[in-house]
């Protein structure tokens, strides 16, 4: 099953440092050295919005998109420390289409109707990765200070508090993300570990770390829930500097104790999951894997500083590639991949954003 390229999106003249997707509208938003974000529309392909000219002195490494619908917001993450905050409201465009009798979609798209909201201010250092909780609650950042932070906001988008500072890695942390229905958080440093952090039932401004996942040699990059499973389940793969990529099951039930049967005090998660290395997936890569993604129907795909990509399913049990891409962005890294109905989209070193169709 080979990938065959469908678009290229000329996003930034500099190194596109990673692509965020939409969980509901057809957006992407993408990040640079040009310290700017680009909005993408993925059914038109059209350059949407430039946003951040002159917010960010440094430049921008990270976005996510909240989860919402009628007030798409974009988190943007930058070296110079900070994260802004952009929304755009869609029922003004509604209701100015309906006056003026019509609704072209790219006339209501355009740079303007983007709006910068909020500047968050904490980190000490470059801000390397944002997400979104699953309900738009909470914001999770990190940055080279070797910490992560969790931040509660409103459906303004314009307050945000932070409620929560990890210190748990003695070096950067490179990434976080979020579990697609739970609030559980993992996070990715140069220590070499992932990290598991779960809201404490008893304290919702307390996350506890109940995992320490540490069989890499090397920078742990990136990480991904799996995104649909049976219920009770709840697994993450991982990627890292030794070419490998792992993934990992939270085993069910189960609990650790150093007590014998007596069980973990009732008002502390900590160290109450117990979470085991289930798989290491077929090589693919020979340099640092940069990025992984788990996609809707189970798939995984990887990319990194080979500039290859691989695609994993998962066969009664069995992990095994489907696809691989060489030199998808000639000699230039791929520092981001991520899934987009049924499709991968990688972004490259080269500027560019390419759009790749899994094929029979």
């Amino acid at each position: 099953m080979p990938l065959t390229l469908e678009y290229t999106f000329e996003a930034h003249k500099t190194a596109c440092w990673a692509v965020a997707v939409h969980p509901q509208l057809q957006l992407i938003a993408t990040v640079s050295g040009d310290k700017t974000c680009k909005i993408f529309d993925l059914e038109s392909k059209q350059l949407l919005a430039t946003l951040g000219d002159g917010t960010h002195s440094k430049t921008t490494r990270c976005a996510s998109f909240k989860p919402s619908v009628d007030f798409p917001t974009v988190a943007v993450g930058s070296f110079d420390g900070t994260v802004s905050i952009w929304g755009r409201d869609l029922t003004v465009d509604e209701e100015e289409d309906e006056e003026a009798g019509s609704h072209d979609a790219s006339s209501t798209t355009g740079e303007s109707d983007w709006e910068l909201l909020a500047v968050i201010e904490g980190h000490e250092n470059e801000v390397k990765s944002v997400d979104w909780s699953h309900d738009g609650r909470y914001l999770a950042t990190c940055s080279r200070d070797k910490s992560a932070w969790i931040w509660e906001t409103d459906d303004t988008n314009e307050e945000f508090e932070c409620i929560n500072v990890i210190q748990e890695h003695d070096q950067d942390v490179k990434h976080v993300t979020w579990h697609p229905r739970e609030n559980l958080l993992a996070t990715c440093s140069y220590d070499e570990t992932c990290r598991v952090f779960r809201q404490d039932p008893y304290d919702e401004d307390d996350w506890m770390c109940v995992a320490k996942l540490d069989d890499a040699e090397g920078t742990v990059w990136s990480s991904a829930f799996e995104k649909f499973s049976e219920e009770g389940i709840v697994r993450l793969v991982t990627c890292s500097d030794d070419t490998k990529v792992r993934v990992y099951r939270k085993q069910k039930g189960a609990k650790k104790s150093n007590n014998g049967d007596i069980p973990p005090v009732p008002s502390s998660l900590k160290d109450e999951e117990e979470w085991v290395l289930e798989a290491v997936l077929p090589q693919v890569h020979d340099r640092p894997i940069y990025s992984v993604d788990w996609s809707d129907d189970g798939m995984i795909v990887s990319g990194g500083c080979d500039g290859r990509i691989g695609v994993y399913r998962e066969v009664d049990g069995k992990w095994q590639v489907v696809a691989t891409q060489e030199r998808a962005h000639g000699v230039y890294e791929i520092n981001c991949v991520k899934w987009w109905d049924g499709k991968v989209l990688s972004a490259g070193d080269d500027g560019k954003v390419k759009l790749w169709q899994l094929t029979e």
